[in-house]
C-alpha cells in the first residue's frame, strides 16, 4: 500500500476514534446538566450544585487546555466558551483575587460559605440562590442575564452572588459552543480533544 492509501487509512481510523469519544462525551455533558438542574430544582442542594459548577468548568476547559494547569483550564471557559457577562465578572473578580482560587478552591477545598480572604485586605461575602421547583428554576433562567455576579459593597468589600439554574444553562451552553468548535476537521480543538479523552480513558464512561 503506497503512502497515500495509508494516511487515507489513518485519517478514516482518526475521524472513528473521534466521533465515538464524541458520543461519550456528549453522554458526560448530559449527566452533569440533568444531575445539576435536578439537584437544584428537585433537592435544593444549593451548594453542591455551586461547587459542581466550579468543578464541570474546570473538567470542560481540561478538553482544550489537555496540557495547561488546572487555572488555565478553569480561566478557559470564562474568557472563551461563557458569555461576555461572566467574562466581565471574571476580569473584575482578577483586581483583587485569582478567579479560580476564589471561586472553585474556596468553594471545593475551603468549603466557604461566608467570606474569603486575600491577604486580609478584602471581605468577600457569599450568596448562592437556588430554587424549589422547575417553575422557578425556568423563571430564574429567563430572568438572569448572567449566573453570577460580583458586587463591591465598599472599598475593601465585596460579594458574590451565584444563581445556580442560570449557571446551570449557560454552563450546557458553553458545553455546546465547544462542541460546534469540535465540528472544522483537524483543529486544535479536535486535536486536543483527542488526547484528553484518550488521558481520561473516556471511552469506559458509561
Amino acid at each position: 500500500m503506497n503512502k497515500e492509501g495509508l494516511k487515507t487509512i489513518n485519517n478514516l481510523m482518526l475521524i472513528m476514534e473521534f466521533q465515538e469519544y464524541y458520543k461519550k462525551f456528549e453522554k458526560m455533558q448530559e449527566f452533569m446538566v440533568n444531575d445539576l438542574r435536578n439537584s437544584t430544582a428537585k433537592a435544593q442542594a444549593n451548594f453542591l450544585v455551586a461547587m459542581g459548577i466550579f468543578n464541570y468548568i474546570e473538567i470542560l476547559g481540561a478538553f482544550y487546555k489537555c496540557n495547561g494547569n488546572s487555572t488555565a483550564r478553569f480561566d478557559f471557559v470564562f474568557e472563551n466558551l461563557l458569555s461576555a457577562e461572566y467574562k466581565n465578572v471574571f476580569d473584575n473578580i482578577k483586581h483583587i483575587a485569582s478567579p479560580y482560587s476564589c471561586l472553585k478552591c474556596g468553594m471545593v477545598h475551603d468549603y466557604f460559605v461566608e467570606t474569603y480572604f486575600k491577604k486580609n485586605d478584602f471581605k468577600i461575602s457569599y450568596e448562592i440562590k437556588g430554587v424549589d421547583s422547575e417553575d422557578k428554576y425556568d423563571t430564574c433562567v429567563s430572568d438572569k442575564l448572567c449566573g453570577l455576579e460580583f458586587i463591591k459593597i465598599n472599598q475593601s468589600s465585596y460579594q458574590i452572588i451565584i444563581y445556580n439554574p442560570r449557571f446551570v444553562y449557560d454552563l450546557n451552553h458553553a458545553f455546546e459552543l465547544y462542541k460546534s468548535k469540535l465540528a472544522s476537521d483537524f483543529s486544535d480543538y479536535r486535536e486536543n480533544f483527542i488526547k484528553r479523552c484518550e488521558e481520561i480513558k473516556i471511552e469506559n464512561f458509561n
